[in-house]
């Protein structure tokens, strides 16, 4: 009990503290000042809000992330089975480009407190993860920790250091507010994504305009550890081609990418693991936009599909992922007066090798309320059909709260 309170204490703490930031922005709002949202990742391009302040040698980036989630039906357990989980990420860059004026530059530290527990080990058993949150244990780490240059009048993009696989490979722009972790990178995979990011090195190379190739290499099978780094001598190399274009006069945007993995064979937790192939093509593409004459507005209709057949050998992990596939869609400013909002639905499905129908899929509406640039609520559905194969068919229920600074 004393534990579930400190827990609560925690979490309400880095709420408010959240929240006191968020409401100054808005009394600067009042005061005739301008709103700014500090973009920290890709996820802002949404908002279409940018920073108007100069670069500055140290930026620091706070975003708490906490949801409730309940098991309303079926899986392992229904009984208590309402969850609260939280996340931390502390984004901390230091801009180089005074000192590599030539080869613009920057180092980026990313700090992350997990608090709280989700339904999946206790109460749904699903393999796919039902939340990109959850880490299972809760973790106090150094999630990322990387060097990053540009070269080339910056046609050439290098990165070295701990970090994500999920952050430019396997990545679906139109599929990011989705909570149901195999929208992005699932754990379950054994690839290097969070909670389990390992050290690695990233080229992005933009041979044309509308056109990057990325190479990357990860070290394999990290669990847990500080600086990213295992002795087992395990490897990742992945190889993505990404094209971008445009339909209807320059005014539809759609990116395709096809993509190559292979990850060796090695040792996970004390299991042997055989080496893994996978091949994979995705895409997302605007169908509707409200406002087609301007660029800067992405109010409409887009949707957006992936598929990973993969080949895990002769031993692959048991809780693992074989093939699986995407495919959503998403509407944002659906309402008139709200045109930051998004809402979408999707289905992630994916193969297993667990016995019973060695197969789950997860199906996903959500609304994503975005009250100001610093704060949003997305209440969510999943179904979740087969849990691992083997538990009943399940309905989950959660509501997701993000606060940025």
């Amino acid at each position: 009990m004393a534990t579930k309170i400190k827990l609560k204490q925690s979490a309400i703490c880095m709420i408010g503290s959240m929240l006191a930031l968020s409401c100054g922005h808005l009394v600067d709002r009042a005061q005739g000042e301008d709103l700014v949202c500090d973009a920290i990742s890709s996820k802002d391009a949404n908002l279409n809000l940018e920073s108007q302040q100069p670069p500055q040698f140290l930026s620091v980036a706070p975003v708490y992330y906490g949801e409730f989630f309940a098991n309303a039906k079926g899986g392992k357990s229904t009984n208590d089975a309402t969850q609260y989980a939280g996340l931390f990420d502390l984004g901390v860059t230091f801009d180089l480009a005074h000192w590599t004026p030539e080869n613009s530059s920057s180092l980026y530290l990313l700090v992350q407190n997990t608090h709280g527990r989700g339904l999946t080990e206790d109460f749904i058993g699903d393999t796919q993860v039902i939340s990109n949150i959850d880490s299972f244990d809760n973790v106090m780490q150094i999630g990322e920790y990387w060097w990053e240059s540009q070269w080339a009048n910056q046609l050439i993009t290098l990165r070295l250091g701990k970090q994500d696989l999920n952050n430019d490979f396997q990545r679906i722009d139109q599929a990011e507010f989705f909570i149901q972790s195999t929208f992005g990178l699932s754990p379950s995979t054994a690839f290097p994504t969070y909670p389990h990011q390992s050290a690695g090195a990233v080229a992005l190379v933009h041979l044309h305009e509308s056109l990057t190739w990325k190479l990357g290499a990860w070290n394999a099978f990290v669990n847990n550890g500080l600086w990213g780094f295992s002795d087992n001598g395990s490897f990742l190399v992945v190889s993505e081609l990404e094209a971008m274009y445009s339909l209807f006069e320059a005014s539809h945007p759609g990116t395709v990418a096809i993509g190559a993995l292979y990850e060796s064979d090695g040792q996970l937790d004390g299991e042997a693991v055989a080496a893994v192939r996978e091949y994979y093509i995705q895409g997302e593409q605007v169908l509707y936009k409200r406002h087609p004459a301007d660029d800067a507005s992405n109010q409409g209709l887009a949707v957006f599909a992936g598929y990973y057949p993969r080949f895990p050998g002769e031993q692959p992990i048991a809780k693992s992922i074989g093939d699986s596939a995407v495919a959503g869609l998403t509407y944002t400013g659906l309402l008139s007066n709200r045109q930051h909002d998004v809402v979408g639905m999707g289905i992630a499905w994916s193969e297993l090798f667990q016995g019973g129908t060695n197969q789950e899929s997860a199906t996903e509406l959500f609304y994503r309320a975005v009250w100001s640039p610093n704060i949003s609520l997305q209440p969510d559905l999943q179904y979740i059909s087969s849990p691992s194969g083997i538990y009943r068919d399940s309905i989950a229920i959660g509501m997701r709260m993000e606060i940025r600074h």
